[in-house]
C-alpha cells in the first residue's frame, strides 16, 4: 500500500509540472467562409470574368493556418469562371501561383498570355488539369497536365519567367507585346482554391551583371578588389536593390567589411559600378583542387555571372608520421611463422604476449624517439576473454582481462593511441557467433571467417540495438572512451574496421559512414580493403575527405563529405613487422621529398602512415620476445627520423592527431570535438572543446552552430551538461541522453575558449528518467495520450 501511495504521488507530482500535452482533438477539415468584402482584398470584381449560371466566388479561412486565406472558385454546371492578373510586359516579369484544383472532371486550366496594345492575345501558353485539349496553333502552346487518376490532387505551386517561357516556343516574334496575363479558369463544375496569383517583377531579371574580371587570383591571406556594373536592363526604374557578394561554401572567400551593399534607384538603361574587398580566406585545396566560385545576388538571387577566385597558401604546410597497428591476437596454428604456441587455441598467454607486451615494448621504443602508436585494438576479442574467464577454473583469464585494461588506460595515459578493431567474430553477445572453450588447454576459438564487422551486421540500428552497426559500434567506442579518458588527446576520432570490412557498394558504405559519425569517429583506414583490394596509398593520395557512400576515392562534392580516410603509404608500405630499418627509411625519405618543394613543405596536411599487427613483430627469441630483432629494427628507424623531426620536416603524431589536424584544415564547416579532461570533481568532468577549421571566419557576421559528442561511456550517467564560452556557462540541458550523444553550442567568437561540463550519477540519472517516465503515464491517464 505504500508503495502504491508513492507511485501515485509520484505521478501526481509529474501531473503538476508536466502538464497534458493536448486537449481534446478538433476537427481538421472545414473551411470557413468570410465576408464577402473581402473580395476586394483579390480585386475581384475587377479581375474576374465569367459567365453561365451556379457560379460560387468567395473567400474562406484555409485549414492550413500558415497558409492564411483562400480565394475558391466553384463552377456551375454550365458556368465558368477566369480569375487573371496583369502586369507590363517585361523579360523581368514572374508569374507565381499557388492552386489546387479539387476534381478531375470539368474545365481546369492555368494561361499565360501575352496581349498588345488593344488587349488582344498574340501569345498564349496553357496547362490543361481537367477538360478537353485545344488545338496548337501558330501562336498558342496546350500542355497536357491532366489527372489520370483521382488520388493524386496535390497544390501547384510553381513560379514561370513568362519571356523565357514564351521564347520556348516557335511564336511570331514580330508580334508586339504590351501586357501580361496570368489567368485561373473553371469551369462545368470544377472547383479550385487559389492561395497566389500574381505577376511581379524579379529584380534578379532586370538587373545585368558585368564583372570586371571573371577570374582572379590570390594568396591566403591576401585582400583584393572584386568590382562589377549592374545594369537596369529592363523598362521600369529599380529601387532599392540589395546587392550582396556571394561568399562561397567553405569560407574561401569573405568579405573584408560587408557582403550587402544598396542600389537605392537604378534607371532604366542606368549603370553602376560597385566594388567589395574581400579576403582569399583558404586554399583552392581546401575546395578539392578547384578555384573558388563566388558572385553577386540582387535581393537573395543569385544573378547568373560567376567570378572564379583561385587562392594559393604559401604557408609551410606540415607531414605526419603515424605508425599504426591491429592489436590482436593470433595463435599461429596453420601459419608459416610461430607468432604463438600454435596449439590451435588462443590462451591467456597469447593474449598477454601480443597485446600487452608486444604493444608496450612498441611504444617505450617510440617514446625514446617522440614518436606515438595508434593501436587499433580487437576489442570483441578482450571479451571473449571476459567470456573464457567464466569458464575457465585457473583464474589466468581474469588476470589477462586486468592487464589488458589497465595496460590501454596507462598507455593512453602516455599518449598513445587504442582505438576500435572491430572483429566482430569474438562478440560473445552478437547473434550468430560461436565460441569454443578447451579447459584441456585453457583456450578458446572463434569462427574467425566472420572476422569483419559490416558482414556480421547489416542494419544500421541505433545505441540501443547492439546487433546493428551503430550499435554494435557503441559498445565498443564507449569502453574505450572510458579507458582513455586520461589520455591528453581527448576524442577518440579513427578507426580501423576487422579486415577492413567497412561494406562495400553505395548503400553498405552510407551505413557504415552513418555509424562512424554517429559514435563521434571521423577517420577510417579502410580503403580499398572494402573490396578486397590493397589499402595502402601512394604518397599525395594517401589522406582525403571520402564521400559518405564510397571510401575508396576522393570526393567530388565538398557539401557532400563522409570521412577522411587515410592510407598506408606508399603503395608498398611501411610494414614494421618484415622490413628492415634501411627499407624503411628510405620509403620515409621518400615521402618527404615528395611532399618537400622548393620552398619548403608544401601547404596543407600530408602524412606518413607505416603499418603492422604487434603479434607478428618479433624479437631475438621466439614468439614471447620483445627485444632485438624486428623490435630493434623499428628502433633504429624511428632513431633515423629524429632528424627530420628536430628540423621540423617531421611531426610525430597519432591518427586521431593526424585526422584532427586533416580536419582543421579542410572543413568546410566547423567541426566541434571535446578535447582533454581539464578539471575533475565529484560527479562532474570538465573537457576542452576544440573547433576545428583554423581559417573558417568565426563572429558575429559568421556564426555557426555545431555539435560536439560528449564522452559515450556517461551516456548512461550523464543527467546535465553545460557548455562554457571563456568560463561562461551559454548553453545547459537535462534533456539527456540526447539522440546522437551530442550538444549544440553557437561559436560566433574565433578567440573564445570553449569547454563542457558533464554532470554525472548513476542514481541522479536513473531518478530523472523515472520522473519523465511518470510523466509521460499520468499524460497518458489524464489526456488519453
Amino acid at each position: 500500500m505504500k508503495h502504491r501511495i508513492v507511485m501515485i504521488g509520484g505521478l501526481l507530482a509529474a501531473l503538476l509540472l508536466g502538464g497534458c500535452a493536448a486537449g481534446p482533438q478538433l476537427p481538421a477539415v472545414g473551411l470557413t467562409p468570410l465576408p464577402e468584402q473581402e473580395l476586394a482584398n483579390w480585386n475581384i470584381p475587377a479581375d474576374i470574368q465569367q459567365q453561365g449560371d451556379g457560379n460560387l466566388i468567395r473567400v474562406v479561412r484555409s485549414v492550413q493556418p500558415e497558409e492564411g486565406h483562400w480565394l475558391e472558385l466553384a463552377a456551375g454546371g454550365t458556368g465558368q469562371i477566369e480569375y487573371f492578373t496583369e502586369e507590363t510586359a517585361d523579360r523581368a516579369v514572374l508569374a507565381k501561383l499557388g492552386l489546387q484544383f479539387l476534381s478531375t472532371q470539368g474545365t481546369g486550366r492555368v494561361e499565360i498570355s501575352a496581349l498588345d496594345k488593344q488587349g488582344q492575345i498574340v501569345k498564349q501558353v496553357g496547362w490543361i488539369f481537367s477538360g478537353s485539349m485545344p488545338a496548337d496553333s501558330a501562336n498558342a502552346k496546350w500542355l497536357d497536365a491532366r489527372y489520370d487518376s483521382n488520388y493524386k490532387g496535390e497544390w501547384i505551386r510553381d513560379s514561370y519567367p513568362i519571356a523565357d517561357l514564351l521564347a520556348q516556343y516557335q511564336f511570331d516574334s514580330s508580334l508586339p507585346i504590351q501586357r501580361y496575363r496570368l489567368s485561373v479558369i473553371v469551369g462545368q463544375g470544377q472547383h479550385a482554391f487559389i492561395s497566389r496569383l500574381q505577376m511581379e517583377r524579379d529584380k534578379n531579371r532586370m538587373i545585368k551583371v558585368t564583372p570586371s574580371s571573371s577570374q582572379y587570383s590570390a594568396r591566403q591571406g591576401e585582400v583584393i578588389a572584386v568590382a562589377a556594373q549592374f545594369e537596369n536592363v529592363s523598362s521600369q526604374p529599380i529601387t532599392d536593390a540589395a546587392i550582396t557578394l556571394l561568399e562561397p561554401y567553405g569560407y574561401g572567400i569573405t568579405a573584408v567589411d560587408s557582403a550587402a551593399k544598396e542600389i537605392d534607384f537604378l534607371a532604366p538603361g542606368e549603370k553602376k559600378q560597385l566594388s567589395w574587398q574581400v579576403k582569399a580566406q583558404r586554399s583552392d585545396e581546401v575546395n578539392l583542387g578547384k578555384a573558388w566560385e563566388t558572385g553577386f545576388a540582387v535581393d537573395g538571387l543569385p544573378l547568373p555571372q560567376p567570378v572564379m577566385i583561385s587562392v594559393a597558401d604559401r604557408r609551410p604546410g606540415k607531414i605526419f608520421y603515424v605508425m599504426t597497428e591491429d592489436l590482436e591476437p593470433i595463435d599461429s596454428a596453420g601459419y608459416p611463422t610461430a607468432w604463438g604456441n600454435g596449439d590451435g587455441w588462443l590462451e591467456p598467454e597469447e593474449f598477454k604476449t601480443q597485446m600487452v607486451d608486444k604493444a608496450e615494448a612498441l611504444n617505450r621504443i617510440a617514446e625514446k624517439h617522440g614518436a606515438k602508436w595508434t593501436h587499433y585494438i580487437a576489442w570483441p576479442a578482450v571479451r571473449a576473454a571476459e567470456w573464457a574467464a567464466g569458464q575457465s577454473t585457473t583464474g589466468q583469464w581474469a588476470e589477462t582481462v586486468t592487464a589488458i585494461r589497465r595496460s590501454v588506460e596507462n598507455q593512453a595515459a602516455r599518449g598513445h593511441e587504442y582505438g576500435v578493431h572491430m572483429h566482430t567474430d569474438y562478440d560473445p553477445y552478437l547473434p550468430g557467433n560461436v565460441l569454443s572453450f578447451n579447459p584441456a588447454v585453457d583456450g578458446l576459438w572463434a569462427n574467425h571467417l566472420k572476422h569483419g564487422w559490416a558482414h556480421s551486421v547489416s542494419t544500421a540500428g541505433d545505441f540501443s540495438d547492439p546487433a546493428s552497426r551503430t550499435g554494435l559500434l557503441y559498445v565498443y567506442q564507449r569502453i574505450l572512451a572510458e579507458l582513455t579518458e586520461k589520455s591528453p588527446q581527448g576524442q577518440l576520432l579513427t578507426s580501423r574496421a576487422g579486415s577492413f570490412d567497412f561494406g562495400s557498394g553505395a548503400d553498405d558504405q552510407s551505413m557504415s559512414t552513418a555509424a562512424y559519425r554517429k559514435v563521434g569517429l571521423w577517420g577510417s583506414s579502410d580503403a580499398d580493403g572494402n573490396i578486397g583490394g590493397m589499402t595502402a596509398g601512394d604518397y599525395g593520395r594517401e589522406i582525403y575527405f571520402a564521400a559518405p557512400e564510397d571510401i575508396n576515392h576522393p570526393a567530388a562534392d565538398l557539401s557532400r563529405l563522409g570521412l577522411v580516410e587515410f592510407r598506408p603509404t606508399p603503395r608498398d608500405p611501411i610494414m614494421y613487422n618484415n622490413q628492415t630499418a634501411a627499407v624503411m627509411n628510405g620509403k620515409a625519405d621518400a615521402g618527404i621529398a615528395y611532399f618537400t618543394g622548393p620552398d619548403g613543405i608544401k601547404p596543407g596536411v600530408h602524412a606518413i602512415i607505416g603499418f603492422t599487427h604487434a603479434m607478428f613483430v618479433m624479437g631475438q627469441g621466439d614468439w614471447r620476445s620483445t627485444e632485438g630483432g624486428q623490435f630493434q629494427a623499428i628502433d633504429d628507424h624511428l632513431a633515423y627520423l629524429e632528424q627530420y623531426a628536430a628540423a621540423g620536416r617531421l611531426t610525430f603524431a597519432t591518427a586521431s592527431q593526424l585526422v584532427r589536424a586533416y580536419l582543421d584544415y579542410y572543413t568546410p564547416q566547423p567541426v566541434a570535438v571535446y578535447g582533454k579532461l581539464l578539471d575533475k570533481g565529484w560527479g562532474w568532468d570538465e573537457y576542452e572543446v576544440d573547433i576545428l577549421g583554423r581559417d573558417i571566419p568565426r563572429d558575429a557576421v559568421h556564426p555557426h552552430r555545431v555539435t560536439v559528442k560528449y564522452p559515450l561511456y556517461l551516456r548512461d550517467s550523464a543527467y546535465r551538461i553545460a557548455v562554457l564560452k571563456n568560463g561562461q556557462v551559454i548553453y545547459s540541458t537535462f534533456g539527456l541522453p540526447t539522440p546522437g550523444n551530442d550538444m549544440p553550442l553557437i561559436v560566433d567568437d574565433g578567440k573564445a575558449v570553449y569547454s563542457m561540463k558533464v554532470y554525472h550519477n548513476t542514481g541522479i540519472y536513473r531518478i530523472m528518467t523515472y520522473w519523465k517516465m511518470a510523466r509521460d503515464k499520468v499524460r497518458v491517464f489524464c489526456c488519453g495520450k
